[in-house]
């Protein structure tokens, strides 16, 4: 149950603001108190003991201690004071939900602390307090950035406990994006920084525990999720406590360990008893029905999965109940009570599309973040080559200089130019060795150089093709289970023989057209797989190509939903003949029109077209569609391009439709042309060379 643990990580990170507000007062924005500032420091102090339980409190006491520092006189001491005070305000507003409030306070605050030209703390409590804001707005790239910005001041100020605050805020993001690899990284390098604190401490290893449970290492999460539950106890919050107790159970019962795993959802039912309103028994309950689901014992596992959704509306229900919804499928299936089976099977697939949009929003931001960072690492080794380059034209310059000299030295008289004659021949031979070391070292540089950027270009294709990889997978693993999930689901509740006939025949096109979707998907799998061995042979067909065009478009609305699209099939050209692989134009026309379907709004257009060009044949698909950015190009046309897996996530499919139009149009002797623009629409071209068009000049003779 990945939210149960979330709601751990959650109370141990505000644990940890709060000790952070509790504890001390930030150094740069309350520097050493005069006497008529005891007022302003004792309402600061209060604001942020208040923060935490009573949030619209805090904000009332926050604008008291801004009112107080505008009455003051101008001075260093009151615009410091001024910008701590709105930052408390704009912590206060972000808590209590006034987003765009606390982003006009908070960039007051950053403004008015920026204007004192140095690096306080203030700067990296700003920085954290944007990047939460972001964070709870849904603008990923924007949290990355000032986490990463916090980070950086705090390490500059000398401030662990903060860093650690910082990174465990970047591996929440990783989170969002289920990287759960990077997310593990990020928790532990946060516990390596400061381990002092003990809320800190526990939200790291109950992450840390949660990552490694997503990635199917059950014990090594057990031991971490054992590790927070060892100091919670010291912490003697039995609220605390039974929430790691519940993810220590969810490990168990993953790993098979059922004994152990209901002796730790016992515990923390024992903890939360009486404790009204914590949020945990729908969720300890669940994984006691899950044990008892696994065990066999039905009767058991019904009991505690109804108390678990007592009182709960099941359309209603937030992603923390995703896999209890599952859970719950999977009993009432089994225990032939259909109409509670089918409204938790329809809650699971809501909270799994929600779900998969904001991974997908997470990626996307966090792909757009590390390709602006790889910008600004190649500029760096830009400057680097410059000032190479400078430090080659200052030695120039001053073998010049010596040149001058000497020039300067010749109108002495004889003797002396006699001398200097011998002296010239010395500084020549050092000169040409000069020169000789420079050129060499030059070209050293030059070679360094290379080497540096085809090395770096190795390691962004191994770590594309790693991200290529483990996207492709995340894809794939959720592209078949939805699909499977409504096939099994459906049909178990069409053989119970229960169901109306109007929702037989609904479930009926459901399992249809999931079917249809698993076939598309292993279809494109297997077509790129031979493409990529070289086993794919081109029959060889005489056809019509506007029959074609025609007969595929018929065929995909039928299977698509046009939700008020217009397809165009433009007239012109409709006795053109051409002679290919009748089969895998027919699929490379479908692939085009799928996808334009995919990203065109409901009343927009889709146009169609056969185009005689001078050197062979075009089909053209066109539509004003979202479109694609210019340099995202390239990208989805690799099979399993990154760029491309981010959209498929969000519209479906797994990638492969434009790079396998690409290859057949290649195969056939041709070529695949991509134009977008975001925002006005796609044109996609496939051309047949002139050797492919029935009747030109040099066209392929039928085979005997």
């Amino acid at each position: 149950m990945k939210k149960t643990s979330i709601a751990a990580v959650v109370c141990a990170g505000l644990m940890a603001v709060a000790a952070a507000y509790a504890g001390e007062a930030s150094p740069a924005a309350i520097p050493a108190r005069a006497a008529n500032w005891s007022t302003f420091d004792s309402l600061i102090a209060d604001v942020k003991k208040t923060m935490m339980a009573d949030p619209n409190a805090a904000l009332a006491k926050a604008r008291s201690a801004d009112a107080f520092a505008r009455v003051q006189p101008a001075s260093p001491r009151r615009s410091e004071a001024l910008a701590t005070s709105l930052w408390l305000e704009g912590e206060a507003l972000t808590r209590i939900n006034r987003i765009d409030e606390a982003r006009t306070v908070l960039d007051r605050a950053s403004a008015l602390a920026a204007n004192n030209g140095r690096l306080t703390r203030l700067d990296g409590d700003l920085a954290l307090s944007h990047a939460r804001l972001a964070d709870a707005t849904g603008d990923v790239a924007g949290a990355l950035r000032n986490y990463h910005r916090a980070y950086d001041i705090f390490s500059r100020l000398g401030i662990p406990r903060y860093q650690s605050i910082a990174l465990q805020g970047l591996g929440s993001i990783y989170d969002k994006a289920h990287d759960f690899n990077r997310e593990i990284e990020y928790y532990r390098k946060a516990s390596q920084v400061y381990s002092a604190d003990p809320a800190l401490e526990l939200s790291a290893a109950n992450n840390i525990g949660f990552g490694l449970q997503q990635l199917g290492r059950y014990d090594d999460a057990i031991a971490h999720f054992e590790h927070a539950l060892k100091i919670a106890g010291t912490l003697n919050s039995p609220f605390l406590q039974a929430n790691i107790l519940t993810n220590v159970a969810v490990a168990y019962a993953k790993a098979h360990r059922f004994a152990a795993a209901e002796r730790a959802a016992n515990r923390a039912l024992k903890l939360i008893n009486g404790q009204k309103g914590s949020g945990l028994e729908p969720f300890v309950w669940g994984v006691k029905a899950e044990i008892e689901f696994e065990r066999g014992a039905l009767s058991a596992a019904v009991a505690d999965i109804d108390r678990a959704f007592r009182g709960i509306e099941l359309k209603k229900t937030v992603s923390s109940f995703r896999d209890m919804h599952e859970i719950a499928y999977k009993i009432y299936s089994a225990a032939a009570n259909y109409p509670l089976a089918l409204a938790h099977l329809e809650a699971f697939k809501r909270l799994d599309d929600e779900g998969l949009a904001l991974t997908a929003s997470a990626n996307l931001a966090l792909l757009a973040a590390q390709f602006d960072f790889a910008n600004q690492q190649l500029e760096i080794e830009h400057l680097k080559s410059e000032q190479l380059k400078r430090d080659i034209r200052l030695h120039e310059s001053e073998a010049a200089t010596q040149r001058a000299i000497f020039s300067a030295a010749l109108l002495a008289g004889i003797l002396i130019i006699l001398w200097f004659g011998w002296r010239h021949m010395t500084l020549r031979r050092h000169r040409n060795e000069l020169t000789r070391t420079l050129r060499e070292r030059n070209l050293e540089i030059e070679r360094r150089i290379e080497v540096e950027a085809q090395l770096r270009v190795a390691m962004e294709t191994a770590e594309q093709a790693n991200r290529a990889k483990s996207h492709f997978l995340a894809n794939m693993s959720h592209e078949l289970r939805t699909p499977l999930n409504a096939i099994i689901g459906f049909s178990n509740l069409m053989v119970s023989g229960k169901l109306s006939t109007p929702k037989t025949q609904e479930y009926a096109s459901d399992i249809h057209a999931s079917g249809r979707k698993l076939l598309v998907i292993l279809n494109d799998i297997l077509d790129m797989a031979r493409i990529d061995a070289g086993d794919v042979v081109l029959s060889d067909d005489e056809f019509c190509l506007a029959d074609l065009v025609e007969r595929t478009t018929a065929a995909a609305e039928l299977e698509f939903p046009q939700h008020g699209k217009t397809i165009r099939i433009d007239g012109a050209n409709r006795t053109l003949r051409v002679r290919a692989d009748e089969a895998r134009l027919k699929q490379v026309i479908g692939h085009l029109l799928s996808n334009a379907l995919k990203f065109t709004a409901p009343d927009g257009w889709i146009d169609i077209a056969i185009e005689r060009v001078a050197d062979g044949a075009d089909i053209v698909v066109r539509d004003n569609g979202i479109g694609i950015p210019r340099e995202k190009l390239a990208l989805v046309l690799e099979p399993f391009g990154q760029m491309e897996n981010v959209y498929a996530r969000m519209h479906g499919g797994i990638g492969l439709g434009l790079p396998i139009v690409k290859s057949l149009a290649e195969l056939h002797g041709g070529r695949f042309m991509l134009v977008s623009e975001p925002g006005k629409g796609t044109t996609a071209r496939v051309h047949l060379p002139l050797s492919r068009v029935v009747g030109a000049p040099g066209a392929l003779a039928r085979a005997s």
